[in-house]
């Protein structure tokens, strides 16, 4: 089966999404789609899957047109999508989620046969090997468990085309290489695959071709092995990019102490611990999913309380016991789920900016100042949006990123705690991103980062907590000169 995307071209009002794009998808082949944020990536690829009907050009399914009315038809006719953003429905099991809408394969007169479901669910988990028992509770998973059974629910309906956007970007290091290996698998048996990553290193994993877009317009198509990584990013961007590391440890180890923490513990999932940060530091939190780094951070915003121990915050008792609580005092926080923690998504973007401390004159809303903050925001964090009154859903995913950001900015805290800030951001606005946080660092803020990327982690940290079983395994005290597999062998 060969898919084929002919002259597309998608308008979202007066944004120009994609602009007379073509590509063609071939069985047997992994196709990367690669570019900046609002590159029209997604756009494209949610075309392929009937998710959106192009302005102009046609899609080819086998040289007939494809134009499904709805998702269900697409799925019918041979073609999955895993979107970006978070789908699971916590009110189900996990076997009802990966079978969402074939449910009816499991009913006899009526009646549901749970042990038919469940057993099809698990083969089709196992069949990429997602580590996932259909008998765990969904509450008791994490955001990359649930992303796997997103992709077991595309599998389970037997596509013939596969659609994956951003798939990885919520997933651990074993995670991403069950996915991967997946996709390898999915070739092997003639599939047609095609996925949109920034992390280059999984495209030149396991992509044997692919198409750069940049502003709606396809750039060119490349044969993998022909094309090297920095030309890819040149030809995503426009220009050359670099990636600095940060200068390391002891330049902000002489600020003034901003936040400590004696002792805090929430049993089971983080053992007694004792921090301390200084004005102008950035303290890189490593560790698998489930290690402690989420409680360390959840603990200090206030979404969880301590079973024992105290914090200060500005040699004051600080204790939050809600994150409004946590906002009020300084304490921003950029959570791993933005979609369903940091945003709303039909609010707009200068709602969303200004959310945590709208501006006031008296006990009004200061509309004429939240406009500039609002507008400053944008052109700082360069955010890709029509307007800033446009509703913030029209975003793409890594420009929503950067409003989340903004939202933590706006505030001027004095502590920032960062859950994998560049989640789904390209390469180009990545960079951006890191020099933002510098320049906040370099001014005294002080910032947590806890991420799966552990090439963030050594070019943004002035030390590095490596978390194992809820504790502190190791501390790296110079960043830049430390591997990854250096801090892999402490988190395992």
């Amino acid at each position: 089966m060969q898919m084929v995307a002919q002259n597309v071209s998608r308008s979202f009002g007066s944004t120009r999404a994609l602009d007379d794009v073509s590509v063609a998808l071939e069985p047997g082949f992994v196709h990367a789609l690669v570019g900046e944020n609002g590159a029209g990536k997604s756009t494209l690829l949610k075309i392929l899957a009937g998710a959106e009907r192009a302005d102009q050009g046609q899609v080819l399914l086998d040289g007939q047109p494809f134009a499904p009315r709805s998702l269900r038809e697409a799925t019918e006719r041979g073609v999955g999508l895993v979107f970006q953003e978070i789908t699971i429905n916590p009110a189900l099991s996990v076997a009802e989620n990966v079978f969402l809408g074939q449910m009816r394969r499991f009913r006899r007169a009526g009646l549901l046969s749970n042990r038919r479901l469940e057993r099809a669910a698990q083969e089709v988990l196992d069949s990429f090997s997602a580590g996932i028992s259909v008998s765990q509770p969904l509450t008791s998973l994490d955001l990359g468990q649930w992303k796997c059974i997103e992709i077991a629910r595309a599998l389970a309906s037997r596509p013939r085309v596969l659609l994956l956007d951003e798939s990885t970007a919520f997933l651990n290091h074993r995670e991403v290489d069950s996915v991967l290996s997946a996709m390898a698998a999915l070739k092997r048996q003639d599939m047609v695959v095609a996925f949109v990553s920034h992390h280059l290193a999984e495209v030149e994993r396991v992509a044997d071709r692919l198409t750069i877009l940049k502003d709606g317009r396809k750039v060119g198509d490349f044969d993998a092995g022909t094309i090297s990584r920095d030309e890819i990013q040149a030809r995503m961007v426009g220009r050359g990019v670099s990636v600095t590391a940060s200068t390391g440890g002891s330049a902000r180890l002489h600020g003034e102490p901003v936040f400590s923490a004696d002792a805090i513990a929430s049993a089971p999932r983080l053992a007694p611990m004792s921090l301390a940060l200084r004005r102008g530091e950035v303290v890189g939190l490593a560790g698998l999913k489930g290690a402690g780094g989420e409680r360390v951070m959840e603990l200090i915003a206030g979404v969880v309380g301590p079973d024992n121990g105290s914090m200060t915050l500005a040699g004051r008792p600080y204790r939050a016991r809600r994150p409004a609580a946590a906002w009020r005092q300084g304490v921003a926080y950029l959570p791993g789920d933005r979609t369903a923690e940091g945003l709303i998504l039909d609010a707009s973007v200068l709602d969303n900016l200004l959310m945590a401390r709208p501006p006031r004159r008296g006990p009004f809303f200061d509309r004429g100042r939240a406009a500039r903050s609002a507008t400053e925001l944008i052109a700082r964090l360069r955010i890709k949006t029509s307007s800033k009154d446009a509703r913030s859903g029209l975003l793409s995913g890594g420009n929503l990123q950067k409003v989340v950001l903004g939202k933590c900015l706006a505030i001027r805290p004095s502590l920032l705690l960062l859950h994998n800030p560049t989640r789904g951001v390209d390469v180009g606005a990545r960079m951006e991103i890191y020099r933002i946080l510098r320049d906040e660092a370099a001014a005294g803020l002080a910032i947590v980062v806890l991420s799966e990327d552990l090439h963030e982690l050594t070019t943004l940290s002035d030390r590095i907590l490596v978390m194992r079983r809820g504790e502190v395994a190791f501390q790296i005290d110079d960043p830049p000169a430390a591997t990854e597999d250096d801090i892999i062998r402490h988190m395992t």
